[in-house]
């Protein structure tokens, strides 16, 4: 609700723009295509792809922002005043939640190659690759419309604590993971009965983007499973660059975390993955990441 990465190679990689790739500057003014607007967002778009005579799906993202300077840490200079002074106690910083995600342990949320395997049988072989330069949110310019269907592109209304991106694409089957931490489970909780809620009054939307198209979503009303891993699964039609693609959504609830799974397809006729299957991996994915916070 995700450089650039470079994606898998071989006979199933895009010809054209990847994901996790920024689209190309363009050519100077007064050339034959005008500058395109490096802040695109990690929205779902297709393109044709002639040479291969087949439809792909891939998602442009924007840079992420720079790693802050924080510069030398500072120094003490020890002076001796003659005499032990007792120095005051400084008070200690809190305990970091160890059964919390932060950006160090939330990649264990992906889906590992033998879990994309299983949940999106099109895309056995493949990898996720990340998206290093993906950023949380719409770029400039880019609108949802209805603008309270924006959720349903970015997943939370607010800008998480971390966000990560990875995809795999292929001939057959694009698939895109974006792992949000919040502040903790309750925020994250919120965040997921606001998507659900976001997803029940959003059956259609569209995003307009600079330079592109845009894309606009139809969608079937989404199905939410409670329990220890709560999930919220949709089946949508993308309608993009002339071209649609069927795709299959899941979010998960995974403690402090939102994973959201997306697999779209080539075919307008073929489901990319069966939905209660991607359910069940993602579950037991997630599962298995917070089995690992110790």
């Amino acid at each position: 609700m995700t450089e650039p990465a470079t994606p898998p190679s071989g006979p199933g990689a895009p010809g054209g723009p990847v994901p996790g790739r920024p689209a190309p500057d363009g050519h100077a003014p007064g050339g034959a295509a005008p500058r395109r607007d490096r802040a695109w967002p990690w929205l779902l778009v297709l393109v044709l792809a002639v040479a291969a005579g087949v439809l792909l799906a891939w998602r442009p993202w924007a840079p992420a922002p720079q790693p802050r300077d924080e510069g030398p840490a500072a120094t003490a200079t020890p002076t001796d005043t003659g005499a032990a002074t007792p120095s005051p106690t400084a008070p200690s910083a809190p305990a970091a939640d160890e059964t919390a995600f932060d950006a160090g342990s939330a990649p264990a949320l992906f889906l590992t190659v033998d879990e994309l395997a299983a949940a999106v049988p099109l895309a056995a072989g493949q990898f996720l690759a990340d998206a290093e330069e993906a950023r949380w949110g719409l770029p400039e310019r880019s609108t949802v419309d209805p603008s309270s269907c924006t959720p349903a592109v970015t997943t939370t209304s607010h800008e998480p604590d971390v966000f990560l991106l990875r995809f795999a694409s292929g001939d057959a089957v694009t698939v895109v993971q974006s792992v949000l931490v919040l502040p903790d489970a309750a925020a994250a909780r919120t965040a997921f009965d606001e998507l659900v809620g976001t997803l029940e009054d959003c059956p259609a939307y569209q995003q307009t983007n600079p330079g592109t198209d845009g894309g606009a979503w139809t969608a079937e009303p989404p199905e939410t499973e409670d329990g220890a891993v709560p999930t919220v699964v949709r089946r949508l039609t993308l309608a993009a660059e002339g071209a649609t693609s069927p795709e299959v959504e899941v979010t998960a609830l995974a403690g402090n975390a939102l994973v959201t799974t997306t697999a779209s397809g080539v075919d307008p006729a073929t489901e990319p993955a069966d939905a209660a299957t991607l359910v069940e991996v993602s579950r037991s994915s997630a599962q298995r990441a917070l089995a690992g916070l110790g």
